[in-house]
């Protein structure tokens, strides 16, 4: 463009696209939109990025590093040269989608950049307005849901926008090959489309981040992810380049940048192209399930749920949640018949980001991505520990016990597989003595003060509770023991101890015989609770093991890991 035309097109507030062929108004659009990226890259805040360090991980012509779970700054005010080249650009996209309308380059850059631009009302009737491939139209108002907090919403609009999508596109679409990594990355990798259809099913399932929300917004992230990579490959970036795969596998795993800043130039008197640092939403977490989870997800850990990690395979930043962190807790599963009671206990008063906040909790369990069983609580914290209680079937399930504090943005989780298996004994469940007169003879008074986690602080007596079931209903004749025995012994030790270098560490307990009968409005059910006392127990790891051994049975054993903290 010379001096003089440039000159015009600022005199008459932008490009001005004349005549009906779509070629010309498309090549006019794409240069309006590379005058404003230029404009963008010039005008950037200035701040000093991570160029001098060393790079987190390279994707061709970016270096991406994080920050995990640390909040990043406060964008800085986007300069008005910006602004205002960004009202010219859309007021460029208006001319040439009237001209063109079912352009699909045009309606997206109309969606980006009104989003861009703050005004995500009119985003959403530039998406409803489109009329390119209706698949595309979907896709684009999913994204638009998607960035406004309409999970359930972009979560179902995305479902008609795959239904749409030639076979070969929505296979494109799906592809999750650059969230996986190891023995997951190998195994999808296998696998034809259909077939990865049910992989990608059931690892969604298992990354949502909260079950206690409609819609999964891990989902619905990693399809506005794709949306994004259409609308800019095959253009100048704001880095100043253009697009090639590499960003395509930086955005998928990573998002897109949401602001800008511009490294201080060396020589102001010299200009040079711009080094450009892209910002994305943070904090960001790793919500991917690990391989375990996917293959048992009723045997997983909660380390296959890591929220954190050196160097995480993907990240995702939820706009709900200002801090995500892990959720203290006990849980315990109960047998009822064909039914098992699960018991989550939590004490959100002893936790700092909660504490005297309006919260509402969750307990959610799934045996799979078509099943959910809820039970929640809400009200300010503080005070005493509380619990959850929810019965279903008994089989493999996946526990996801939820706490939010939506006014601060404050989340945290616990997550794990249970596989309750109808055992003849319960698990142990934890409660606290000082309400009680007696020990409870009840599940239900176990629960109302069942102790908020597995921690108990040093010189305090605690409760111990479980349940024995399939005994004769005239009571049967049992040997009963309870076993504190330090844990966390290293394979050091462990050697050390098999060749008698070290002593083996002392137990302590107790051990009585009884006749234990079931509880007369349960049958088969025997009820059992008595007080430890732990004063004479130094801080560390402790693992509490009930045993339970009668005439023609195999001893039933039931275990608590808990810690031993200073006062």
């Amino acid at each position: 463009m010379g001096v003089l035309s440039f000159l015009l097109w600022l005199a008459t507030g932008g490009w001005r696209i004349d005549g009906s062929d779509s070629l010309a108004v498309l090549r006019s659009a794409r240069r309006a939109q590379e005058a404003y990226e230029t404009t963008r890259r010039y005008n950037l805040p200035e701040q000093f990025g991570n160029w001098g360090d060393a790079c987190g991980e390279r994707f061709g012509q970016i270096c991406a590093w994080s920050q995990g779970s640390v909040a990043d700054e406060t964008p800085p005010e986007e300069p008005w040269r910006i602004r205002q080249a960004r009202a010219r650009l859309l007021a460029a996209l208006d001319q040439a989608i009237a001209t063109s309308p079912g352009d699909e380059w045009i309606v997206g850059q109309r969606v980006r950049y009104l989003l861009e631009d703050g005004q995500p009302g009119k985003a959403a009737r530039a998406a409803d307005e489109c009329r390119s491939a209706w698949w595309w139209c979907e896709a684009l108002s999913g994204l638009v849901r998607h960035v406004t907090g309409d999970f359930a919403g972009a979560d179902s609009v995305f479902a008609v926008a795959l239904a749409g999508m030639p076979d070969d596109e929505r296979c494109a679409w799906s592809d999750i090959s650059a969230l996986l990594d190891g023995a997951l990355a190998h195994q999808y990798r296998k696998l034809d489309c259909a077939g990865r259809a049910a992989f990608e099913a059931r690892w969604w399932w298992l990354t949502q981040p909260l079950y206690s929300r409609v819609g999964n917004d891990r989902r619905t992230e990693h399809f506005a992810r794709r949306v994004m990579v259409r609308i800019l490959e095959g253009r100048r970036t704001p880095f100043g380049f253009y697009w090639d795969n590499h960003m395509r596998d930086a955005l998928i795993r990573y998002g897109w940048p949401t602001w800008w800043t511009r490294e201080p130039p060396i020589f102001r008197v010299i200009r040079s192209e711009p080094l450009i640092t892209g910002h994305t939403p943070s904090p960001a977490f790793q919500f991917g399930a690990g391989a375990h989870a996917v293959d048992d997800p009723g045997s997983a850990t909660p380390d296959d749920w890591a929220l954190e990690a050196r160097q995480p395979r993907e990240r995702y930043a939820p706009p709900y949640a200002a801090a995500f962190g892990y959720l203290e807790h006990q849980s315990a599963v109960f047998t009822r018949g064909d039914s098992c009671v699960v018991v989550a206990a939590y004490d959100l008063s002893h936790h700092a980001l909660f504490d005297q906040r309006a919260v509402t909790t969750t307990l959610a369990l799934a045996a799979d991505q078509h099943s959910l069983t809820i039970a929640r609580d809400s009200g300010v914290t503080g005070g005493r520990a509380r619990a959850l209680v929810a019965r279903l079937a008994c089989q493999p399930l996946v526990m996801s016990l939820e706490a939010i504090a939506p006014r601060e943005g404050y989340v945290a989780r616990a997550r794990y597989g249970l596989a309750p298996k109808g055992a003849a004994i319960s698990d142990v469940l934890l409660f606290d003595l000082s309400p009680f007169d007696s020990l409870p003879r009840t599940l239900s008074a176990a629960v109302k003060h069942a102790h908020g986690s597995t921690r108990i602080p040093a010189g305090e007596r605690i409760g111990v509770f479980w349940e024995v079931y399939g005994l004769s209903s005239d009571g049967e004749e049992v040997t009963a023991s309870v076993m504190v025995t330090r844990g966390g012994t290293g394979w050091l030790r462990r050697t050390a101890e098999s060749l008698g270098l070290a002593s083996r560490r002392r137990e302590e307990g107790i051990e009585w015989e009884e006749v234990l009968t079931p509880d007369a409005t349960k049958a088969h059910v025997a009820i059992r609770a008595l007080a430890l006392d732990l004063s004479g127990v130094s801080p560390g790891r402790y693992r509490i093991e009930v045993t339970v051994t009668s005439r023609g049975r195999a001893p039933l054993k039931a275990a608590r890991e808990i810690q031993i903290v200073p006062e």
